[in-house]
């Protein structure tokens, strides 16, 4: 849907872009380039190419004075030669910058450029503006009115389709947008002081005049940026910090990685973000990444199944951050290097913790050079203070785990087997497929004790779990629920292939002997313990995770251990 509405905004941008150049042919004459005017016209085309690829730089918006250059352009040369002239300096300077020209954003942009001049010059002519070229001889009192019409209307036409283009496409990022109309309002006062001194040097001094304001133009765009570049790195410090308290107030792993990519995001320019690890295998693979699309899901689902190697392995190992610029193949897909080849410009920062790397921070562009040192640093700073809440939120989880996890056999505990019943009742209600509890209780437990002493009963427990939980399924949950007491989750499993389990259990820990540790010279015998098994299908046999429970300690209580022990029982046997 949003792909179909993107691809009509195009469409209608195509064709207002057509209408505007109609518009412009029939209303406008032609101003020609002659060998009277055509030093004028390369001064101004020069100012507009030093505009370009010196723009200010705002999130993903880019601030310019352009306008001002193309107001007196246009007084002179007509809105014909200005769109071309603006289509082709705008092609110029993103060729010579090394920037990447997408097929959506080449059509949005060459009819953007057209539509706003065309809607600026019918304001320009219905405020009583004459047609170029202006005499520079004639009053600049009459041009005042049409040149601020113009102005306006060119800037908000801008906007009006920008706007339009943001709301069609989800990927189009409009972070720092009142910023960005802000400094915008900003610079159209300067564009208007701009273009009032051209004209008025125009006016008095001739084509002349334009050359001997090279300097201070260069001097005014050099300061522009310079003061604007202090004011983003006040404002990215200030980012850094509100981003540093909220990392250190999240105490899990995933939360603390989104935060921190939306932050990146909020800081650096970038059309994806992702934060990796290093798993059970040690390969390097995507824990979390944005923005949350299709495409990035299916490729973040590759990169898990695979590993990821070359840069991000790179700056995992050396722990040094890599400003990376690499030349897209033409299928999309990676190379050589690596799988993350596929971006023109990557950016990768370590989280580094002492001398551990904990996790490498990556963004990525689809323009080339889209990235430079300034940008590095300040994803550095970001990336050691994440460094810090991940390194807690992995001391929280582990001790968390570690009040879960039953100290002796190394089973979940009943704390944690709690809320596992609840969760599993819950997606056995969601999914519709059946779910069978299994209590285990070892038989005789307390003459092992008594006989052989508490040591030896540890070593049975222990012998216990480890045989039990050899026994099933990857996702199925054993627990210690107290004393010699145990219980199995089954997800998926109905009554008959509950009853198999807990039969299969029984006759393995009835076959299997129990070492116990030697007592100074002495060696004790091996023995061998059995094991009274209940079992309960939700939810046939209990409607709530409190029920089920405890029919299945029943089903163990009355139909195995009153009935001679060593056996396995369902509670529809015993039932009533």
């Amino acid at each position: 849907m949003t792909r179909d509405r993107d691809k009509l905004t195009l469409n209608l941008l195509g064709v207002l872009a057509i209408a505007s150049l109609v518009v412009i042919l029939g209303e406008a004459p032609l101003v020609a380039i002659h060998a009277d005017n055509i030093w004028l016209w390369v001064t101004y085309a020069l100012m507009l190419f030093s505009a370009w690829v010196f723009p200010v730089r705002l999130g993903d918006q880019s601030v310019t004075i352009t306008l001002g250059i193309e107001v007196p352009m246009f007084l002179q040369f007509g809105p014909l030669i200005t769109v071309i002239t603006i289509i082709v300096i705008w092609l110029l300077s993103q060729w010579l910058t090394g920037r990447t020209i997408q097929p959506r954003r080449l059509t949005s942009n060459l009819s953007m450029f057209t539509i706003m001049v065309a809607t600026a010059y019918l304001g320009y002519r219905l405020s009583g503006g004459a047609d170029a070229p202006i005499s520079w001889s004639s009053p600049i009192a009459p041009l005042v009115g049409p040149v601020i019409a113009y102005m306006v209307l060119h800037f908000v036409s801008n906007y009006a389709i920008t706007l339009w283009l943001a709301w069609t496409d989800e990927s189009r990022r409009v972070d720092n947008w009142t910023l960005g109309v802000l400094w915008d309002l900003v610079a159209l006062l300067g564009e208007i002081l701009i273009a009032a001194l051209l004209i008025v040097l125009q006016h008095n001094y001739g084509a002349i005049a334009l050359f001997l304001t090279a300097v201070p133009f260069a001097g005014l765009i050099y300061m522009f940026r310079l003061y604007s570049h202090l004011l983003i790195a006040n404002r990215q410090l200030s980012t850094i910090s509100e981003i540093s308290m909220k990392l250190n107030e999240v105490l899990h792993e995933d939360d603390l990685c989104q935060l921190l990519l939306d932050g990146a995001l909020r800081l650096v320019s970038a059309d994806s973000a992702y934060v990796f690890v290093q798993d059970d295998l040690d390969l390097v693979i995507p824990l979390a990444y944005a923005p949350h699309t299709h495409d990035m899901e299916m490729r973040v689902r590759m990169w898990r199944a695979d590993g990821v190697q070359g840069m991000v392995e790179r700056v995992w190992k050396s722990g040094e951050p890599v400003l990376q610029k690499v030349k897209p193949t033409r299928t999309g897909t990676s190379v050589g290097d690596g799988v993350m080849d596929a971006w023109p410009s990557i950016m990768a920062v370590p989280l580094r913790y002492g001398e551990q790397t904990l996790a490498v921070l990556v963004l990525a562009h689809q323009e080339r050079k889209a990235f430079d040192r300034r940008n590095q640093e300040t994803l550095q700073i970001l990336a050691s203070q994440a460094a810090i809440g991940l390194h807690n939120a992995r001391k929280f989880a582990e001790s968390t785990e570690q009040s879960l996890i039953d100290p002796l056999t190394g089973l979940y505990n009943y704390r944690y087997f709690e809320a596992a019943l609840d969760k599993a009742c819950r997606k056995a209600d969601h999914t519709q497929t059946p779910l069978t509890l299994l209590v285990l209780d070892i038989d005789h437990f307390k003459g092992i004790n008594d006989s052989y002493g508490h040591l030896a009963g540890n070593e049975v427990l222990k012998s216990f779990a480890s045989l039990v939980k050899e026994q099933l399924r990857d996702v199925d949950t054993v627990c210690r629920y107290g004393g010699e007491e145990f219980t199995v989750l089954l997800p998926g499993a109905g009554p008959d292939v509950g009853m198999q389990i807990a039969e299969r259990l029984r006759q393995t820990v009835a076959g299997h002997s129990v070492h116990l540790p030697s007592v100074g010279k002495t060696t004790p015998l091996p023995i061998r313990v059995t094991v009274s098994v209940g079992a309960a299908s939700y939810p046939a046999m209990g409607d709530t995770p409190q029920d089920l429970l405890r029919n299945a300690d029943r089903a163990m209580y009355i139909g195995s251990k009153q009935r001679g022990r060593n056996r396995a029982a369902l509670y529809e046997q015993v039932r009533g």
